[in-house]
């Protein structure tokens, strides 16, 4: 297996044990699921650590919650693609956060993280420049953000404002009711924020 395609497969090994395990998560379990043996790890990455920190870059830049969005029935309408939106969305901020602390917890920062380790099997290391630069916060923002309005742009004749905007307002509300301090936990229901989006608070809205 090239170098890159070794990466890869630890990489989508390891995100789901993190979300299950945590740090607790041994390089053996990591090794099972993506059916290699142990040691070949430590031929792609230096450290758990260096792999853990790949994870969470993998999945700041790589997310496939586009894919999903676009995969919504494109006939429903508008309440249900917007409750099935803020469910996805939230699931995906989720599963960011949890790795965003898990990484902080273990003294990381979203940093550049050092080149790949050597690859023993091949006379060169793969090239790592385009895969351990730190994300832009503000281009993962916007990835999210266009994908949603490209969900909502169907039913624009149905909102008051356009698909970008609504987008903006729904990712936003998303993002903040489920923050781990300022959250709100009675709009945990993805129905329930759907309904806040559309009509708002008033009794009369």
């Amino acid at each position: 297996m090239a170098p890159d395609e070794r990466r890869r497969a630890l990489i989508e090994a390891t995100r789901p044990l993190l979300l299950e395990h945590g740090d607790a998560v041994s390089t053996r379990q990591i090794a099972a699921a993506a059916g290699v043996a142990e040691g070949t790890i430590f031929r792609v990455f230096d450290s758990k650590e260096d792999l853990v920190h790949a994870t969470v870059l993998d999945t700041l830049t790589e997310n496939d919650l586009p894919q999903q969005l676009a995969a919504l029935p494109p006939d429903a309408d508008l309440t249900t693609t917007v409750t099935a939106v803020v469910a996805k969305l939230t699931a995906h901020i989720t599963r960011i956060r949890t790795l965003v602390v898990l990484l902080h917890s273990q003294g990381q920062h979203l940093a550049t993280p050092r080149p790949p380790a050597h690859d023993k099997d091949h006379d060169t290391a793969p090239d790592a420049s385009p895969r351990c630069e730190r994300p832009d916060p503000t281009a993962v923002h916007a990835r999210v953000r266009d994908a949603v309005a490209a969900t909502l742009t169907p039913h624009a004749d149905a909102l008051r404002v356009t698909p970008q905007h609504a987008a903006s307002a729904l990712v936003a509300l998303t993002f903040g009711s489920t923050h781990t301090f300022s959250g709100d936990a009675g709009l945990a229901d993805p129905a329930t924020l759907a309904d806040l989006l559309l009509h708002g608070t008033r009794k009369d809205a």
